[in-house]
This record gives C-alpha cells, sequence and structure tokens, in this order.
C-alpha cells in the first residue's frame, strides 16, 4: 500500500475523477453546415445513432491486455515475422514501431466515431507489437550453437557481483567479441554474433585468494568460455531459462583467464549507479565488521541488512531463503512498494515539517515542495535497489499521484494503478516474466478494492482483517508461481510486516547513511539489526514448524482459476449476494489432487538434474524414489529440482528412497529429500551414513516387494568397484517394465545378465552413457524399447557417447536424454517428454543447432 502524507479525502473525491472522458458537451444538431452542405442530422432533422465513446481506460486495458497475451505466443510465429531478424534487420522493427503507432492513432479514431470493438481490437494489436518487437530483436540477437566456443570479449561489468567462496557471478555487458582463437573458424562465427549491447552471464570458479580484481561499473577485456542458453526442464521447479531470457541474458559462461584486463570506468549514469551500489555494499560490509559479534552470528542481520538497504540478496543464505519461503515472507526481503512509500512519506514529512520556516516558504505551498521531495525520495530509493519492479511500480505510482497534487489534480487510485501498469510495461515489456510483477500490481490492486468505503482502517481490527484478506488474495497466485501453500503465512506477516517495515527498514537506511560517512558509526545501528533479524528469524522458524508442511503443488489451471476467482467473492463486501457459494469453487483446487496410476500399473519420471540421476516412481497409492539428484558446491539438485518436482506431481509421502551408490552425483541430493521426507526407507547404502541422511539399509540382491499390484526387485552385482556394485532396481507392473541401472559397468553388467532377468521395455542407461557401460550383450539382453540417458547438457565427460548411443539405436531402441528432452515420463507403457509437453514460450526456443531437441 502507498504510504503518503497528502489527503486523499475531501471536495472531488477519487472515486470521481478517473480517466473517463465520457462527459461530452451536448451538440446542437443542424441539418446544413456554415458552407452550406449537408450536416451531422439524418433526413428526419435527428441526430445519427453513435455508440457511447469507451472510456480511456478500457482502451489503456485493451494495450495492456494485447502486451500480455503476445507472451503466449509461440516462439516459432515471432521467428516466421520477421521480428526476430538480426540487427541488419533494423528497418523491419523501426517500421514495426511506426505499425504500433498507426494502430494507436487508428484506435483513437474508431474510439472517437464510437466504434469501441475495433477501437479495443487496434489497442490490443499495438500492445501485442510493443511486445513481439523487442521479444523478437532478443530471438534474433541470440547466437545458436552446440558446443562450447571461447572469445575474447570487451565490456562492462553491470549489476552487483555475486561473490561467494566457491565462484562469483556477474553480468557483462558486451562491446566488442572476437574469437579467443585466430584459427577457428566456427568459435569466429558465433563470437563476433554477439552484439554490442548485449549481455552474458558469467562465472569465476578461481580460488578467492587467487581472483583479480572484478569492479562494477568499470570495462574489461577478458576470455570466456561460452555454453548455449539452457536450463533444467522438470514439473514444478525455477524457470532458470525464463529467467535468464527475462534479463536479456545471450550465452553463459565462465572465465579461461584469472586476471582480466581493466580498461576504465564504463560510461552512463548506470554505470555510476552501479558504482555507488558496490561502494555502498562494501561500506555496508565494513559496518558488519566492526560490529562486535562472531562472523556466523551476523548472517541474520547481512541478510536483512544488504536486502533492505540496497536490494542485494547476496548475502542471504538458502536456508534463510527456504524459511522465508515456506513462511510466506519471502516479498519483505526485497524492496517493496511500502519501503518505497514510506521513505517518500517520511521525506516529504521532513521537509515539510522545516519548510514553513524557511524566508522562501512564502511563494511555494509546503505541500507542492513535500510532493516533489516525496517523487525525489521514491526514485532515489529505487535506483539504490536497482530498479526492480516492485520500486518501479511504487515510484511511478507515486509520481503520478504526486504530480496530481502540484497540478491540484485528483487521481482515482484504481486509475492510478492502471497508469503505473501500463507504464511499467512500457517501459520494461519482459517485466511480466518477473514473479515480482505479478505480486506486486496484484498486492495494490487488492488492497485499493479491499480498503474502498473503510474510513476507520487504522484500527487493529481492520488492519488484521486487511492482512487476512491480503494473505487469502494473494494465495492463488503465491500457489501458482512457487507451487506451494505457506500455511504460516498469515501468523508470519502478521508478526514480520510492521518489524520489518516499521523498525528494521529504517534502521538499514540509516545504517547505510551512516556508513557512507563512516563504516564505524554505522556498528551500533546494524548491531540492532542483527539482534532483532535473529529474534525474526527464530519466531519465522518456529511459526514453520508448528504449522502444517507446505508440500502441497499447484493444482490445474481450472482449478486454480476456480480457486481464485473464488477467493475474490468472499473478499468482497457483504452486499454482494451469494458469497455462500464461493466456497464451492474452491473445493476443486482443494479435493483434487493429480491422476494416479491405475492398480497393477506405475509411473516412472526420469528427471532432468543434469550429470546425475533421479527417479519417481509411482503406483496407485505409493512412491518411490530412485537416487536423490547432485550436489555441486551450494547448489543441491535435491532441494532445488527433486522437490519442487515432488510438490508439483502431488507427492506428500516418500515410501522407499533408493540409492543406487554413494556418489555424489546420485546421493547428493538425499540430505535435503531426508529432511522433506523423515519417515522414508532409505535402501542401499550399506549401513554408512551419507551427508546427514541418516541411518540407510544394505542393498540385498534378489529382495523384492509388491505394491498396488507392481512388482519391485533389488538387483547388485557382489565384486568390483563401486560403481559396479551399484543397486539396480527392476520394476514390473501390468503395462511394463522399467530397469535402473545406476552406474554399472561392464564386469557388472556381465555378472546380472548370467544371474539375473533384466529384460525390460525400458532401461535407464548405465553410467550415463559412459564407454565402459552398455557392452553389446548386455544391451542386446534387456531388449529394451525406450533407452533413457539421466546426463548434464554438454557435461565434460561427453556422456553419452556417440558409440553408446549408436549400440542402443542398433538394438532397436528409441534413445531419449534428459539434457535434449527434458524429464522423461513413462505412463501406461508410453513415453512422454517434458520439453515437448511444454507450451513453446518465446524463452523455450531452443538455442543450440537444428536438431538438438529431436529424439
Amino acid at each position: 500500500m502507498l504510504a503518503t502524507p497528502f489527503s486523499l479525502q475531501g471536495r472531488g473525491s477519487m472515486d470521481n475523477l478517473s480517466l473517463d472522458d465520457e462527459r461530452q458537451s451536448p451538440r446542437s444538431c443542424r441539418p446544413t453546415n456554415r458552407h452550406g452542405s449537408p450536416g451531422s442530422c439524418d433526413r428526419h432533422g435527428n441526430e445519427p445513432r453513435q455508440g457511447k465513446p469507451l472510456a480511456a481506460r478500457w482502451l489503456l486495458a485493451g494495450w495492456a491486455g494485447g502486451a500480455l497475451l503476445a507472451w503466449f505466443l509461440p516462439w516459432p510465429l515471432l521467428v516466421a515475422s520477421g521480428l526476430g531478424a538480426d540487427d541488419g534487420a533494423w528497418p523491419v522493427r523501426i517500421m514495426a514501431h511506426a505499425l504500433a503507432l498507426g494502430v494507436v492513432a487508428a484506435a483513437l479514431w474508431a474510439r472517437r466515431k464510437g466504434r469501441n470493438g475495433p477501437a479495443l481490437l487496434a489497442m490490443a494489436l499495438a500492445g501485442a507489437l510493443h511486445t513481439l518487437v523487442p521479444v523478437g530483436a532478443l530471438l534474433g540477437q541470440t547466437p545458436t550453437f552446440d558446443d562450447r566456443v571461447d572469445c575474447h570479449i570487451d565490456g562492462a561489468v553491470v549489476g552487483l557481483v555475486d561473490d561467494r567462496a566457491d565462484r562469483r557471478r556477474f553480468t557483462f555487458a558486451i562491446q566488442a567479441a572476437e574469437p579467443a582463437s585466430s584459427g577457428d573458424d566456427r568459435a569466429g562465427s558465433i563470437c563476433r554474433q554477439l552484439p554490442s549491447g548485449g549481455r552474458l552471464k558469467l562465472s569465476d570458479y578461481t580460488p578467492p585468494d587467487e581472483r583479480g580484481g572484478l569492479v562494477v561499473g568499470t570495462r574489461y577485456a577478458l576470455t570466456a568460455r561460452l555454453k548455449p542458453l539452457r536450463g533444467h526442464a522438470n514439473p514444478g521447479g525455477f524457470d532458470y531459462r525464463r529467467y535468464l531470457f527475462r534479463h536479456q541474458i545471450l550465452a553463459t559462461g565462465y572465465l579461461r583467464d584469472r586476471q582480466p584486463q581493466a580498461l576504465g570506468a564504463a560510461n552512463g549514469w548506470r554505470a555510476r549507479v552501479d558504482r555507488w551500489r558496490a561502494g555502498a555494499r562494501e561500506r555496508l560490509k565494513s559496518g558488519l565488521a566492526a560490529v562486535a559479534a562472531p562472523d556466523d552470528s551476523l548472517e541474520a542481520g547481512a541478510a536483512l541488512l544488504h536486502g533492505l538497504a540496497l536490494g542485494d540478496r547476496g548475502e542471504l543464505s538458502d536456508e534463510q531463503w527456504e524459511l522465508l519461503l515456506a513462511s510466506g515472507t519471502n516479498h519483505l526481503l526485497a524492496i517493496s512498494g511500502l519501503h518505497v512509500g514510506m521513505v517518500a512519506a517520511l521525506a516529504a514529512w521532513w521537509l515539510r515539517m522545516l519548510w514553513g520556516r524557511l524566508p522562501i516558504s512564502r511563494g511555494m505551498p509546503a505541500q507542492r515542495v513535500a510532493a516533489l521531495a516525496a517523487v525525489i525520495a521514491a526514485w532515489a530509493y529505487a535506483l539504490i535497489a536497482g530498479l526492480s519492479i516492485p520500486t518501479l511500480r511504487a515510484a511511478l505510482m507515486l509520481t503520478v499521484l504526486l504530480l496530481g497534487v502540484l497540478m491540484q489534480r485528483r487521481w482515482r487510485l484504481l486509475d492510478l494503478w492502471l497508469v503505473a501498469f501500463i507504464l511499467v510495461l512500457a517501459i520494461d515489456p519482459f517485466a511480466p516474466l518477473d514473479m515480482g510483477f505479478w505480486l506486486s500490481f496484484a498486492a495494490v490492486l487488492l488492497i485499493i478494492v479491499l480498503v474502498r468505503g473503510r474510513d476507520a482502517l487504522w484500527r487493529p481490527w481492520e488492519l488484521l482483517r486487511l492482512q487476512w484478506l491480503l494473505t487469502l488474495g494473494l494465495l492463488p497466485l503465491t500457489w501458482g508461481l512457487f507451487d506451494r501453500v505457506a500455511f504460516a503465512s498469515l501468523p508470519a506477516n502478521l508478526v514480520a510486516v510492521p518489524l520489518v517495515s516499521m523498525l528494521i527498514t529504517p534502521l538499514a537506511l540509516f545504517s547505510l547513511g551512516l556508513a557512507t560517512i563512516s563504516p564505524a558509526l554505522a556498528a551500533w545501528p546494524i548491531g540492532l539489526i542483527n539482534a532483532l533479524g535473529a529474534g525474526l528469524f527464530a519466531v519465522l522458524g518456529w511459526l514453520v514448524d508448528v504449522f502444517p508442511d507446505s508440500n502441497h503443488g499447484a493444482p490445474g489451471a481450472l482449478a486454480l482459476g476456480l480457486f481464485a476467482f473464488g477467493v475474490i467473492w468472499l473478499g468482497l463486501p457483504r452486499r454482494f449476494p451469494g458469497q455462500w457459494l464461493a466456497i464451492l469453487l474452491l473445493l476443486p483446487a482443494i479435493l483434487v489432487g493429480p491422476s494416479r496410476p491405475a492398480t497393477g500399473e506405475f509411473t516412472a519420471v526420469v528427471l532432468d538434474v543434469g550429470q546425475g540421476a533421479a527417479v519417481l516412481l509411482r503406483t496407485a497409492r505409493h512412491d518411490l524414489l530412485y537416487d536423490a539428484g547432485p550436489r555441486h558446491g551450494r547448489f543441491d539438485t535435491g532441494e532445488a529440482i527433486v522437490l519442487p518436482a515432488l510438490r508439483a506431481v502431488g507427492v506428500t509421502r516418500l515410501d522407499r528412497i533408493v540409492i543406487s551408490h554413494a556418489a555424489m552425483d546420485h546421493a547428493g541430493g538425499l540430505a535435503s529429500i531426508r529432511q522433506a521426507f523423515p519417515d522414508a526407507t532409505v535402501i542401499g547404502l550399506s549401513g554408512d551414513r551419507f551427508a546427514g541422511s541418516g541411518e540407510g539399509r544394505e542393498c540385498r540382491h534378489g529382495e523384492r516387494w509388491h505394491l498396488d499390484g507392481v512388482v519391485f526387485r533389488l538387483l547388485r552385482a557382489p565384486l568390483g568397484s563401486a560403481n559396479d556394485r551399484s543397486c539396480v532396481l527392476r520394476v514390473e507392473g501390468a503395462s511394463g517394465s522399467l530397469l535402473l541401472t545406476g552406474d554399472i559397468e561392464a564386469a557388472a553388467e556381465h555378472w546380472l545378465r548370467r544371474h539375473a532377468r533384466v529384460k525390460a521395455d525400458a532401461v535407464l542407461v548405465p553410467h550415463h552413457g559412459s564407454a565402459s557401460s552398455s557392452t553389446p550383450g548386455f544391451v542386446e539382453a534387456t531388449g529394451a524399447r525406450h533407452a533413457l540417458v539421466s546426463a548434464g547438457f554438454l557435461n565434460r565427460w561427453d556422456h553419452p557417447r556417440d558409440s553408446v548411443v549408436s549400440r542402443w539405436h542398433a538394438s532397436g531402441a528409441s534413445v531419449w536424454r534428459t539434457d535434449r528432452h527434458g524429464a522423461l515420463w513413462i505412463e501406461s507403457g508410453e513415453l512422454r517428454t517434458e520439453r515437448s509437453e511444454r507450451w513453446p514460450f518465446a524463452w523455450r526456443r531452443p538455442t543450440a543447432m537444428p536438431g538438438v531437441e529431436s529424439p
């Protein structure tokens, strides 16, 4: 909600002042005009019938609707339209912009004539063109290649650097690019295709004590190994490919040289803002170091201080972020519109108090000066926060609102919201890909609707009711975006919102101001922030433990839409009829869960976890997991991929977890999964502890069990390497069989072929397609129709090897790969892939060579 010191009530209520221009002066009807020509009357002397001109707000809403619906156009249409051409086709994009302006003019003309339908359609078309032009340009600029390439790049570091012990990651704006090796023609064509102004996401894995300097807002010459854009494709989870597309990243990669060559400071106001933010972050770190406390006890203070003062989440640990998500308070750590409004209100209040004491105050009313100060303070804070979507929205709304104060004009809040919505879309067409865009505007819209006509909002009961309705109203959106229900959200927000907004945020800004003067001066407010933050995280942890777990995936689109409509209906004032019927709209999302296999059948999902393995097995009433995914440094696929996938398909309880062997790429995510499902029985660890996972039970060859008519049998070679002694699981149901092989190699394959039944309709290819596995005798013995490969995209071992793929193809099997097809589903004996099932949004266009996405 926008906090402002200016009165919005009184003479000329906001509800009566809007973007409408429906009130028109009465016109007389004349049979002839002043030149004697026929006038505007018909032959009976009556004025011709015309439609009432559409309100301006509806035209703006039509433009916004077209701009949003354009994202649902499949990417081939964008490319075929010519908007996705490369930089050499700039006339096409200029013509597209000119066409959009022409369509707007046509819409205004049609509206003036009372032809509202064509006017609305024309505005929607103009909005769609506004989105399609930059999206098509980005598609055309993104290079298409299927392997790593080394490029020598000149450019500048933009935004803050995410600097951690195991790596640092940053965004690099390209100025010029050349191949690192002059004789590499293929790399040369790709490197030279990178346009000036394009952005790369680069990582540096150099040990901290050997890293060269990397100053934000500075130009560098460096050598980087680039990879095509890629993201895991699974049910649920974070869409990394969408994140890269939203930030207009053309490729990812890592540094090849440890000492990038500095070329001087970058030009432009954004570079200056980035340098100031980076300097402010270093001063805050110095202030943290001055606090008399152990470093490990300052985690809460560092996370809140950097997050609320600079919008920097780099100090937030994975555990803290998970706690914020589980408690529904993750929105508080980002600088929100509430914080921007509060800063603007404080600036206006202070200046208004002081203005009356100044001699020059007689020539200008204090209210106008305070309005100007509020606008300046809002934009300054938004710039400090990196112009995130919530801060941009709040700054725009305050600007329009307070400009109305300067011009002595009042705004209707709903129109103010619509203007800010349009301006954000106009400034940043990629904003709809940002979750903060939807949460920010939805929250403000709900507040506008819920507080309308309530004069006693300041009363505690009304504030409690508003928080309850806001939490309930945002539930469908947060459920769909984050694939979880935070049951602790209401009590957690009742505690966290006033504490963070009214106390910790002002202290964080005060600390930032003191640290600018001297980091030592900021030690005492930072210490207070740390104490308050530690208490806040402790309370949030207690609430998450008390309330039910949030492992409930979002329902289907139809059920979620009915749920959202029912929630809005319940939140309306009591005078709206039939509100008890709204409860019926909530039931499908609550009662109807994902479909399960029939008795005797099973469903298998080979998850796309990169270079590792994780397979979900489902029967009519039970769920099992084979392997837990890899862990690479801080990136735990068990937490980041496997658990969200389990939530998305409706898994609320795991009966068994079978770990093939204790290699990090198969058992790295086990600890996170065991924490979410502590009652699951772990098989395959031979009683050893692994990464805090607890005791495991040894995998015994020949052990079998039945679940809902499906037979599960464990197989294991007694001798050989750790890979050869992988625990193999064979699953057989009424619709087919599946063999999960871990990392077995030639010796184990030979032993299993002689002492066990390995014939199966589908086989998880051993050892990710290594040349040491998939011997001809084993491939022939399985008789598989489908060979499933779980491997990382462009992994350094080149798995699966071409010879292995050819061997499975020669046996008559179709080869399916998670690095190309995403998660692999086997249902009722049939195979489908995650990527083929997904809507072809623009950001899902393949960036590897043609054919790489094909089976």
